[in-house]
């Protein structure tokens, strides 16, 4: 077999203590045709230092990115992106862990398969910042299957994001598909998970390929209003565009309304304006009134919000 060239990229903002960890699960993927991006988005700690060293000490091809100016993990990737030239492309977070053997079994699997498969996945286990072992893996975690999805999980995608970023492998040549990471959003993964999946197949491969950190300071805990408005903000992006079949629209629908409520419930900053459009979107759709309507009767609504505001 051929390696085709793979792009690793690891994104890093304040992991000065992981990012060892990270760097060295890529260098165990002992993958014969790789190539190393590291993105730094202005760490304040000793993460440029850090990754310096161990990159001094390596063998891989590699380049070091490094932003004076923080401008988020969209951006980031975007960047770290216009430098990839691997037919396929695989990121992860640098407080995150690639296990051995990760690379090379996705490739040989995605080697074997149409392109029209755009994507495999696998699961992840998940740790606790000591990088102890937690008792649920990161499937488990947010969803039960009887059988992984496969295929076309667009559908399933709506009802929620499962997939752990860091174990997927994308051919490098669907982003010009489905455009790049949208800067507009506070994180990346689910808006260009759901695009993806509009456009290509996915593929489950069943070997655990990755261990996933669970960080006091990550955003999904410490940045839970803004995670919210920016849940809000996909799924109205993804209706305005008009793409959406109709099941996956009263999908969308149902999810920006569950969000939205959740907006309120937690008085995020653009709380208003995330109602507002939801109640846009609902005129003119009967399904999309019904679910306003439930949303409108709950108390919580009454109580905090005032349409005529």
């Amino acid at each position: 077999m051929q390696y085709p060239l793979v792009s690793a990229i690891v994104i890093c903002y304040n992991h000065a203590r992981f990012v060892t960890e990270c760097l060295e699960g890529v260098k165990a993927q002992h993958y014969p045709n790789l190539e190393l991006i590291v993105h730094d988005d202005a760490s304040r700690d000793d993460s440029v230092a850090v990754i310096k060293a161990w990159l001094a000490r390596c063998d891989i091809p590699n380049r070091l990115l490094i932003q004076e100016k923080n401008q988020g993990v969209c951006r980031s990737l975007n960047h770290a992106l216009s430098y990839a030239s691997g037919k396929y492309v695989s990121g992860i977070a640098a407080d995150d862990v690639w296990l051995t053997g990760k690379l090379l079994k996705q490739v040989e699997l995605m080697e074997r398969l149409p392109d029209k498969v755009g994507v495999v996945y696998s699961d992840a286990l998940q740790i606790d910042e000591e990088g102890k072992p937690l008792s649920w893996n990161f499937i488990e975690g947010h969803r039960r299957f009887k059988a992984m999805p496969e295929g076309n999980i667009h559908n399933v995608l709506w009802e929620g994001n499962f997939i752990p970023s860091m174990t997927t492998l994308v051919r490098r040549s669907c982003y010009d598909q489905t455009g790049l990471f949208d800067e507009t959003l506070f994180y990346e993964d689910w808006d260009m998970l759901l695009r993806l999946s509009h456009w290509f197949d996915f593929v489950y491969s069943p070997e655990v390929s990755a261990k996933y950190r669970f960080v006091a300071t990550s955003m999904a805990r410490s940045q839970r209003a803004r995670m919210l408005d920016a849940t809000c903000q996909i799924c109205a992006k993804h209706l305005d565009q008009g793409y959406l079949l109709p099941d996956a629209r009263r999908l969308a629908l149902r999810k920006f309304f569950e969000f939205a409520t959740a907006s309120v419930r937690n008085r995020t900053p653009e709380h208003r304006r995330n109602f507002r459009k939801a109640m846009r979107m609902a005129f003119g759709d009967a399904l999309a009134f019904m679910l306003l309507w439930r949303v409108l009767s709950q108390k919580i609504m009454r109580s905090t919000f005032s349409l005529a505001d």
